[in-house]
């Protein structure tokens, strides 16, 4: 290669730099949509039967714009899917954090007879050392 057509090709890089660093944020924000797909959808198979119906509908909205969103190159439509799949499974979590402590307080009241609550205190190595004689 002469030294003009390095030179062409460092430019030709260097104009390209811009388009390329944002295809690469593009493709990032892709495959996290993407795990965030998959996660979100597993945990409405896993409690899907847990959770009310407004809050089943609004993640599968959600997870259905989220697909739609994946499939194009626009980078801010994919961020702002992204986001409101997040904000969508983080429903889920809070639902079902409501449903095990709304379940769980009723059996605050209840003490186990076998728990015993003891102090204790820590040997000091002049307390071991005597014990081991």
């Amino acid at each position: 290669m002469s030294e003009d057509d390095i030179e062409k090709m460092v430019r030709d890089a260097e104009a390209n730099a811009e388009a390329d660093a944002r295809r690469r944020k593009t493709i990032e924000a892709k495959n996290e949509m993407d795990s965030l797909i998959y996660s979100t959808e597993k945990s409405l198979t896993d409690n899907g039967d847990k959770l009310d119906a407004e809050t089943k509908s609004a993640v599968e909205k959600a997870v259905a714009e989220a697909k739609q969103a994946k499939d194009s190159d626009d980078l801010e439509l994919i961020t702002s899917k992204k986001d409101a799949l997040s904000q969508a499974s983080m429903k889920i979590g809070r639902s079902m954090y409501s449903n095990t402590s709304s379940s769980s307080s009723g059996t605050d009241d209840k003490k186990d007879d076998n728990t015993v609550d003891a102090d204790f205190k820590e040997k000091t190595e002049e307390e071991k050392k005597d014990e081991k004689k």
